[in-house]
């Protein structure tokens, strides 16, 4: 009973009051501050950035082709290293 009674007295306790109304001029303040203070990137940082990843792209592939003909080089000298050198078949 004495529980129950806690519980009512709790959910009762926000009867009553009332809903508060933010300032109108305030919050225009803020709002105005806040479109204000958009930070703009500048051009030269766009480009900046665009030449970086042109450089990047272009690095990743000759470091691709330049495994490509190491890898075939690799798998010649593998080939030709497993031959019999003394041509001897029995």
């Amino acid at each position: 009973m004495e529980k129950e009674n806690w519980i009512n007295e709790i959910l009762n306790s926000t009867n009553g009051m009332t809903h508060v109304a933010p300032n109108e001029g305030l919050y225009s303040k803020i709002e105005q501050k806040i479109f204000l203070n958009k930070n703009v990137v500048s051009i030269k940082t766009v480009w900046l950035v665009a030449a970086s990843i042109v450089v990047l792209i272009s690095l990743n592939i000759s470091a691709l082709q330049n495994k490509k003909v190491t890898t075939n080089e690799t798998s010649e000298a593998i080939i030709a290293s497993t031959l019999n050198q003394s041509n001897q078949l029995y």
